[in-house]
């Protein structure tokens, strides 16, 4: 995992970047089992100058922003408060729901795609499972799957 961590307008000390490091991993607990050599984490950490702030999130002196690539996508979160700790802080929560909302879509299309497989191979695994046993299995087979049962017999 490559973790790059930028100032603006702000120094960055090792104390400081460990504090990012350590959030970060709290995060990155919700990949499960993902190859972490392929995951990218930009974090940028600001001490805003705004003036006149358009939005109670402006008014905030300091922010933290994070971009995560993982395997086709690109996670955001960002983070703003009144110190820069609380704003990582923020920002790990953010960045948490949104991996923990991402793995999940992951994992059920996976599992949508493995439901897709066996409803169109199960019927013919089914059948080959039939296939062989003699009459008498033959018989019960049709029995139970219906489509093929003994066509009924008109009255005339």
């Amino acid at each position: 995992m490559l973790v790059r961590v930028q100032g603006t307008n702000i120094d960055l000390t090792d104390d400081l970047y460990a504090f990012v490091r350590d959030k970060l991993e709290d995060c990155f607990r919700m990949l499960g089992s993902l190859n972490r050599s392929s995951v990218q984490v930009d974090v940028e950490l600001e001490e805003t100058t705004r003036r006149h702030p358009k939005e109670l999130e402006d008014a905030r002196r300091y922010r933290a922003e994070a971009n995560v690539t993982v395997p086709d996508r690109l996670i955001r979160a960002e983070g703003s408060a009144d110190t820069i700790h609380q704003s990582i802080v923020e920002m790990k929560h953010r960045l948490t729901r949104e991996i923990r909302e991402w793995r999940e879509r992951v994992i059920d299309q996976r599992r949508e795609g493995a439901r897709r497989a066996k409803h169109e191979l199960g019927d013919e695994i089914e059948a080959e499972h039939y296939e062989g046993l003699g009459d008498d299995y033959e018989a019960r087979y049709i029995e139970e799957i219906g489509e093929f049962g003994p066509e009924s017999e008109e009255t005339t």
